[in-house]
């Protein structure tokens, strides 16, 4: 306990003198912006535990910092990825509850910070409809609590009954019933977050669900309403982003279909493939690439996506899911017809040249990198349907 303690001292003292030197730093004009992020991005890398998930959510963080261009949207991401680091470690409802709360501050001021031009109002409007949703559902979850801390006498997540917990869980997943925030946010805020709202909460939310928190409940609800909204909605969308939302929507119903059926392995496996696919999506500037992009979203050969789906069919089939399984086999169907129009718009069209792609040589490197994984991860995820 003592040890824990001293961790989180040196945590916070480390937070407040990255504050107060990138502050100084930028009032008197001595130091760029970019060393600033140089500096957060070796404070994520000093203060992360050495866990596997841990060390992916901090290496997540660190590339997505390079999106951001201001040193407030810096410190917000630095605060949510505090909350999210304690929240996927919480054995506490307090804990949990103060730590999701955290980042969906952070989320919400940077949803109103980082607001330009005409957009300006739709992501603010975007951005107090998910808090106001948000603070209902934690509101509830927030009372029944209290409730259980009042018949039991203890906060602590084992022996109590965590209904409320997956509920609010689910919401800031963006599962159907509970999605319409993030069809409006995903319409309205800028790439960079737009990138960060798609893949760093999702990670830290499915690792507090893999390691801290369990249930006895199904969410074979869930999953139905999820896919059967995420692949029916994303038709006759105008906007591309739009489209891109239902799809996340269809993803997180296999994801959850992966916990149900599979296990959090396969789960991990989808999550990591999709987060690629994410980080590749909203970095690219040749349209033809984008659309290889959507090849693996919509689950075709020869690329990691068709694998990452392909395990979690073969789990459900294995452990007698035939209902849940022909359901996202008739999604994945009709999913892959608006993924399909997607390609054709984007492979037709005119190709850029080789000085359009001239661009910050972190984001060259970053493209690369998620392409060569996206392109070979078959090579890992082919073995279990070798005997």
């Amino acid at each position: 306990m003592f040890w824990n303690s001293i961790v989180e001292l040196d945590l916070c003292i480390g937070l407040l003198l990255l504050i107060l030197y990138g502050l100084l730093s930028l009032r008197n004009g001595h130091v760029s912006l970019g060393h600033i992020r140089f500096v957060c991005q070796a404070w994520l890398v000093l203060i992360t535990p050495l866990e596997v998930q841990d060390i992916a959510l901090c290496v997540l963080t660190v590339v997505l910092l390079q999106s951001f261009h201001s040193f407030e949207a810096l410190l917000f991401l630095l605060l949510a990825y505090i909350g999210q680091l304690y929240m996927m470690h919480s054995c506490n409802l307090v804990s949990f509850y103060v730590c999701l709360e955290a980042q969906t501050l952070c989320v919400v001021v940077l949803c109103g910070l980082l607001a330009r031009g005409a957009s300006t109002s739709f992501s603010v409007e975007a951005a107090l409809k998910f808090l106001l949703l948000s603070a209902m559902v934690s509101g509830m979850a927030l009372f029944w609590f209290s409730a259980m801390y009042q018949r039991t006498g203890s906060l602590d997540m084992v022996g109590q009954e965590t209904f409320w917990i997956l509920l609010v869980m689910l919401f800031k997943l963006g599962v159907a019933p509970m999605h319409m925030w993030s069809v409006d946010l995903y319409g309205s805020v800028p790439k960079s977050l737009l990138l960060y709202l798609s893949t760093a909460p999702k990670l830290s939310l499915f690792t507090f669900w893999a390691a801290s928190w369990h249930h006895d409940f199904s969410v074979g609800v869930f999953i139905l309403f999820s896919m059967l909204i995420g692949s029916i909605g994303a038709y006759g969308q105008p906007a591309l982003r739009s489209l891109f939302a239902y799809s996340t929507i269809n993803e997180i119903g296999l994801m959850l279909l992966a916990v149900e059926t599979a296990g959090f392995h396969t789960l991990y496996q989808h999550l990591g493939i999709y987060i690629i696919t994410q980080l590749l999506l909203w970095n690219l500037t040749d349209k033809r690439l984008f659309a290889l992009c959507a090849v693996s979203l919509a689950g075709l050969p020869p690329f990691a996506g068709f694998f990452g789906k392909a395990w979690i069919f073969w789990h459900a089939m294995s452990v007698q899911a035939f209902s849940l399984l022909l359901a996202a086999l008739f999604c994945t169907l009709l999913s892959l017809v608006y993924y399909l129009r997607v390609i054709r718009l984007f492979w037709t069209a005119p190709v850029h040249t080789a000085a359009s792609f001239a661009g910050a040589p972190n984001q060259t490197t970053l493209t690369s990198a998620c392409a060569v994984a996206l392109a070979f991860a078959p090579v890992m995820l082919v073995k279990p349907f070798i005997i």
